[in-house]
């Protein structure tokens, strides 16, 4: 009779034993990618807080558990995806404004430039009708206020081409206002290559904090 209690004691504790062990064993490690149900539920474990959501790298609405980590580096890449059409659209903008006052400020130039050689020739022209004049020393009492008129002439534009040469030098104020605005045309596009890098490293990085079983 004591033999078959001890038999039955001990078939109740290997029951009870599997009935302790059975749940231990089925318990799931919470890590990224493990599946949930309810969304927006939080865990902590030893390795952190995590939260039940979607994939922020993947189309799939599959409901997983995800480190906190991952949820806010994926929120940070989502951000700067959806701003760079935003930022694509200003920088087109911006880029036309500046390659139009470029354009205007080389008309600019090229204008000042032409005025100058202008200018020049009808220096040289005036001088071709000078020259004999002041040759003609007979003559030079009668001829003075036509030379002095044709001096004053080349005075004035030689003044005109030291302003004109003003604006055009490399110093010159044009010139100037041309490589500010391709300076400028540098810094808008590298800014635009800037925000693609942070939404390529945004999704690797992504992709790194929120690798299955981490």
């Amino acid at each position: 009779m004591l033999r078959k209690i001890s038999t039955f004691s001990v078939l109740l504790l290997i029951a009870a034993g599997l009935t302790v062990s059975a749940p231990a064993q089925a318990a799931v490690k919470i890590s990224n990618g493990v599946s949930c149900t309810k969304s927006g539920a939080t865990t902590k474990v030893s390795t952190g807080t995590y939260k039940c959501a979607k994939n922020p790298t993947t189309s799939s609405t599959k409901l997983t558990w995800l480190s906190t980590d991952c949820l806010a580096t994926g929120a940070s890449y989502l951000k700067a995806k959806s701003n760079l059409p935003l930022i694509k659209v200003a920088t087109d903008k911006t880029l036309a404004e500046l390659d139009a006052e470029i354009v205007l400020q080389q008309k600019a130039l090229a204008t000042a430039l032409a005025d100058i050689e202008g200018y020049k020739a009808k220096i040289a022209a005036i001088n071709v009708k000078l020259t004999p004049l002041k040759a003609d020393v007979a003559n030079a009492a009668k001829l003075a206020p036509t030379i002095k008129a044709y001096e004053g002439a080349i005075k004035n534009y030689e003044t005109a081409i030291t302003t004109k040469t003003r604006v055009t030098s490399i110093s010159g104020t044009i010139t100037r206002s041309i490589s500010r605005i391709e300076t400028s045309r540098k810094q808008a596009v590298a800014a635009y290559t800037g925000a693609q890098a942070d939404v390529v490293d945004g999704l690797e990085m992504t992709k790194l904090i929120c690798t299955k079983g981490f």
